[in-house]
Formats: C-alpha cells, sequence, structure tokens
C-alpha cells in the first residue's frame, strides 16, 4: 500500500472510531509544551481531525497551563494520546487522573495511547481508579494496549484506534524533498526509552546520528519564546493570575506547533533513508514517502504499532 493510501486508510478509521463519541462541544487536555516533536506531532493530527467535527472547542491547555476551568456537564473532555499511560511517564498519566476527578460528570476520551507499567501495583491502584469511572473512553493505538486495556479497565469503552498524527497534511507547512541525497539517518533516541545503545550492525556505518532537533539544540527563536513564557509563568504563579497562562497556550499554539512542525519536515528531509528508534520519527518519514526501517524501543511500543498497522505499508518495515 501507498504512502497516500495508508494515511486516507488509517484517517477513515479513525474517522469511523472517534466521531461518533464526540456530540458536543468539547475541550482539549495535556497539549504538549515541550521539546519532544512526535508529540506536537500528535497534537497537529488531533487538532486537524477536529477541525471536521461541528462542534467546537471550549478551552485547551497543557498541565503547567491548565487551571479549574467551568465547563458545562454537557462539554466532553478529550486527553491527548501518546505513549504515556501507565507509570514510565507518571505525570501526564497522573494529569489524566486529576483531570478525570475533577470533572467526574463529563464524558472524557483518552485518545489512542500505548500502555506500559513497571510497577504491578500502580496497575491495580488505576484498576480501582477507571473501575469508579466508567464515563471514561479509553482508545489504544496497539493490539497490545487494546488487550491491556480490556483485561484490566472491563468497566469501560475500550476502542483501538491508529494514532492521531496520520491526520497532519504535512504539504502545508513545506514541500518535500524530490532530488535524493544519499544521506542515512540513524534517529536514536536519548531517554530511558531507548532499546540498546550499542551500533545496529544494520545500520550503515556512514549513518547520522541524531534525535529530534530540537532535543539535541536550543535554537535561538525557541531560546526567545521560552524566555517570555518562563516569565509569564513565573508571574502567572507568583501572582496568581491565572488567565496569565492563556498567553502562554497562544505562544504554544500559534508559535510553537506550527514551528516544530516545520522542524520535523527539514529534518526528515535531509535523508533518503531512516532507521529510527522513535516512533513519530519513523511515522512522519514514512508518511513523507522516505524509506524507513523502525527499530523497537524499550518495552515493545514501536512493533506493536507497526505490527497493529503498518505492515502493508510499502516504505517501512521492522528491523
Amino acid at each position: 500500500m501507498t504512502p497516500l493510501e495508508k494515511i486516507l486508510q488509517l484517517r477513515q478509521e479513525i474517522n469511523n472510531q472517534l466521531t461518533p463519541l464526540i456530540d458536543n462541544d468539547f475541550i482539549y487536555l495535556d497539549c504538549p509544551y515541550y521539546e519532544n516533536i512526535g508529540d506536537t506531532l500528535i497534537w497537529e493530527g488531533t487538532r486537524i481531525f477536529l477541525k471536521q467535527i461541528k462542534y467546537k472547542c471550549l478551552y485547551s491547555a497543557s498541565f503547567t497551563t491548565f487551571y479549574n476551568h467551568k465547563i458545562p456537564q454537557s462539554a466532553t473532555i478529550l486527553l491527548k494520546g501518546g505513549g504515556n499511560f501507565g507509570d514510565l511517564w507518571d505525570g501526564p498519566h497522573s494529569f489524566r487522573k486529576k483531570i478525570i476527578e475533577l470533572y467526574p460528570n463529563n464524558k472524557v476520551i483518552i485518545f489512542p495511547q500505548t500502555v506500559w507499567y513497571e510497577n504491578q501495583e500502580n496497575i491495580k491502584a488505576d484498576e480501582i481508579f477507571f473501575a469508579n469511572h466508567s464515563n471514561v473512553t479509553m482508545c489504544a493505538r496497539d493490539k497490545v494496549s487494546f488487550k491491556f486495556m480490556q483485561e484490566h479497565f472491563s468497566k469501560n469503552n475500550i476502542l483501538l484506534v491508529p494514532d492521531m498524527a496520520f491526520f497532519i497534511d504535512f504539504d502545508k507547512f513545506g514541500k518535500f524533498n524530490t532530488i535524493k541525497t544519499e544521506r542515512t539517518l540513524y534517529a536514536k533516541r536519548v531517554d530511558k526509552e531507548l532499546k540498546n545503545d550499542s551500533w545496529p550492525s544494520f545500520i550503515p556505518q556512514n549513518a547520522e546520528v541524531h534525535d529530534w532537533p530540537t532535543i539535541e539544540h536550543k535554537f535561538f527563536k525557541y531560546a526567545v519564546a521560552d524566555y517570555i513564557v518562563g516569565w509569564l509563568n513565573f508571574f502567572a504563579n507568583i501572582k496568581g493570575i491565572k488567565p496569565v497562562n492563556r498567553l502562554v497556550d497562544l505562544m504554544r499554539a500559534h508559535f510553537y506547533r506550527p514551528q516544530y512542525i516545520k522542524d520535523c519536515i527539514k529534518f526528515v528531509n535531509q535523508y533518503d533513508t531512516i532507521y529510527s528508534t522513535r516512533l513519530h520519527i519513523a511515522i512522519a518519514s514514512a508518511m513523507m514517502g522516505k524509506q524507513v526501517y523502525l527499530m523497537d524501543n524499550s518495552y515493545g511500543k514501536n512493533f506493536s504499532f507497526y505490527d497493529t498497522w503498518l505492515t502493508d505499508m510499502e516504505n517501512i518495515e521492522k528491523i
């Protein structure tokens, strides 16, 4: 299946699963205000998907800018998808549970997530928590996570849904290279999800090794914006003027978000072939027509996603 055919197929699957659930105005929370471009791709794809919905967004924020916003009980709460359901990355998961507790009478939809727990006690605690919140619909983005959710959160509605990044229209942000560069990228993540730090034998020795550029470098354009955001957050927290957070939300939505996507395109466009330990470098590269070899992360997230959705996409394979 060509990249375009696969993209359209996955978009249709997302539409079929999620559109009927959003039957009122909504709020969207846990926007990614940090340097991992992959989560920004999820945010952008979700934003494009939600533009199709006839209902409107009443409020959006990150876990750092959120404050107890008054919303009608009829509103649906949408929580960002990604790879942080469980205890490996505790911050986002704790925030989700906080929101569910704050709005017990609202419908909540957790967008497509990969699940991973390292502690059995945390699984038991979440089983109890979500059993008391049957208003929550959980979306798994791979079959392993889907099975886990079905087994442990039987009181909740569980769906299997592709990653939201497939809704991105990269052409809106920049054109792809059609001229061969003869360059190869080894996209090697630098955090605790890296499976193996040694050089894999199947990667050419001349491959260039990088993580997301926003993680490797502090660009001047972001340094200036970070300085402004830092003072806004300081002012909001110290002075207690919570609406200042809305300025941060606007900067993140209208400056950082599109800039990060442009950085992604510029980064990927340098290479013909990509070996990636990061799922969203692989997804973006495959969507842009590159030859992609997907490597697994520390707990099987990448291969599980590939086995669920990408086995018939002609320009990506797991390795």
